[in-house]
This record gives structure tokens, C-alpha cells and sequence, in this order.
């Protein structure tokens, strides 16, 4: 709110608008899924920091396999989503079965994707060929309200239903707390470990799908730059509706305060490295102010 009110006074005639705010939900609604793919894995105390690299997979492939009729939209989304999926498996096999720290093993995966993205797209944009039909998946409305944001608020209600209302959310919890203890209670860590991962994966096709409805094209450079605000985003959630928790409407709402944020400057006509130190910043100070609010010392 403070975030509105100031960018409303600086920039009255561009940034308090109706369009302006539409436009903010549309274009975050990426973030927004990756963010919960992230919130996903640190329920469970690990790390992905392959998520940024799997919607930019999903997100090339997407354009790349429905080029020139090569195959429909629906099955080019079916297999973007299902690599990304099948990424994910592969990193929870690797975290739960082989016990490497997912650190290492999500930085590895990140690597591998960017290089399989470099030699798929031979480091050019792939725009040639592509449909039009796939810019509806992000451009079309429903009653005013753009179908990206009646996408994230699908996601965001089927996570939060998935960790407050079942019991494989409160195995996720346990899991997260101690795996030792969760393992003494009976329950399959390792299981839940690989889905939950592999969940993530899932969130990322779907971000990447989104992603490439917006472009309309296949950018081998998107997805990266994704991974740092949406780990800032979830920290930052952290620090409302349930202080000290991950959570899923934190998150969203922490999402929407960064593009709020980063908007509100590119309004102002800042450079464009304001926007990376602006979710560097937000990270840095939510992840202070989590620790804090959980009653760690500083």
C-alpha cells in the first residue's frame, strides 16, 4: 500500500491507473507461479535454484515445437510441461534417493538446461513459424480480468489447499521441520521429497507456457533472472498472513508488491539495473526480517 501511494504521488498520470494495475498482475502472474513452485521446495527445507532455468525451458520449447505446424499448441504444451516435470523428478531422485545437497544438485540441473536451451535455440530467438494462436494463452481476458491472473489464482488455491487442507501438505511440513522426526513417524520422506519436487516442476512448465504466450516467441535468455525475485517473493511472504511461515498468499501478495515496486521505477524512468537491486534488496531484508520474526538471533 505504501509502495501505491508513493508511486501515485510521484507518477499521478502514468502509474495510478486502472491499466497500470491490470497490466502489474498480467505480467507478474510468471513470477507469481514460479514463486510457488519455490515455496513448494523450501516447505520441505530444500533449495531449487534450477526453477528460474526450467521456465525458461518450458518457455522455448513451447514456441519451438509448435513452429511451423510442427505440432499443435496443446501437445507442444503437453511436452514442455512434462520436461520440466521430468526435471524435476530427476533432481527429488537425486536430493532424497542419492542424499545430494539439493544446492549442488539444482545448481548442476540449472547448468545442463541452460546449455541444452543454448543448443536448441542455437542462442537466437525462435520467432520464425510461430503461431499466433499461442499469444491467446496470456492475451485474452475474461471479463476484463486477463487469463494469466485466473491462472495464478487456480495455482495459488490448489497450493494452499494441497498444505492446509490435506494430509500430504502436513507430511510436506514434517518433512520440512526434521526429516529424521518425520522419518520416526512414519513417514516416506523420500516420497515426499521427489514429488514435491517434481510439483515444482510442474508449476515452472506451466510458468514457462504463460511465458511464452506473452512473448510469443522463444527467448533463450528468459528464465534465469526469475529465480532471485521469486525466492524474494516467498521470504518477503513470509513476513505477512502467517509471520514466520512460508505461505501461499504471502507469497502472492509479496509478488505484487515487487511488481508494484519495480514498475513504479521503470515509471519514474530509472536505469534498468534498478530493477535487479531492487529484488536483491527485498530479498536480503525479508530473509533478516523472517529470521527475525521467527525469534533467531540477529
Amino acid at each position: 500500500m505504501l509502495l501505491v501511494v508513493v508511486f501515485s504521488i510521484l507518477a499521478p498520470t502514468t502509474f495510478a491507473s486502472v491499466d497500470t494495475f491490470r497490466t502489474i498482475l498480467s505480467t507478474q502472474a510468471v513470477l507469481a507461479l514460479v514463486a510457488l513452485a519455490a515455496l513448494l521446495t523450501l516447505v520441505v527445507g530444500e533449495f531449487d535454484l534450477s526453477l528460474g532455468a526450467q521456465m525458461g525451458l518450458a518457455a522455448l520449447l513451447v514456441p519451438g515445437l509448435c513452429a511451423n505446424g510442427a505440432v499443435s499448441i496443446p501437445m507442444a504444451i503437453g511436452l514442455s510441461v512434462a520436461a520440466t516435470t521430468c526435471v524435476g523428478f530427476i533432481n527429488g531422485l537425486l536430493v532424497a534417493k542419492a542424499q545430494v545437497n539439493s544446492f549442488i544438485v539444482t545448481i548442476g540441473t540449472a547448468a545442463l538446461i541452460s546449455a541444452l536451451v543454448l543448443a536448441y535455440s542455437g542462442g537466437t530467438v525462435i520467432f520464425d513459424g510461430v503461431p499466433q494462436e499461442l499469444i491467446a494463452i496470456s492475451s485474452t481476458r475474461v471479463f476484463g480480468v486477463p487469463l494469466p491472473v485466473i491462472y495464478v489464482a487456480i495455482a495459488a488455491t490448489a497450493v494452499w489447499v494441497l498444505l492446509k487442507r490435506t494430509p500430504y501438505g502436513r507430511y510436506m511440513a514434517a518433512v520440512g521441520g526434521s526429516k529424521d522426526a518425520a522419518r520416526l513417524s512414519g513417514i516416506n520422506t523420500s516420497m515426499v521429497t521427489i514429488s514435491t519436487l517434481t510439483l515444482a516442476g510442474t508449476l515452472c512448465g506451466l510458468a514457462g507456457v504463460v511465458q511464452a504466450g506473452q512473448l510469443g516467441s522463444g527467448n533463450p535468455a528468459v528464465g534465469p533472472a526469475f529465480l532471485l525475485p521469486a525466492f524474494a517473493a516467498v521470504f518477503l511472504g513470509a513476513t505477512a498472513y502467517i509471520v514466520g511461515q512460508f505461505n501461499v498468499w504471502g507469497t502472492i501478495t509479496a509478488v505484487v508488491t515487487l511488481g508494484a515496486g519495480v514498475a513504479g521505477l521503470n515509471l519514474l524512468g530509472l536505469p534498468s539495473w534498478v530493477e535487479p537491486a531492487f529484488n536483491g534488496a527485498a530479498l536480503l531484508l525479508a530473509v533478516t526480517a523472517t529470521r527475525y520474526l521467527r525469534g533467531a538471533p540477529l
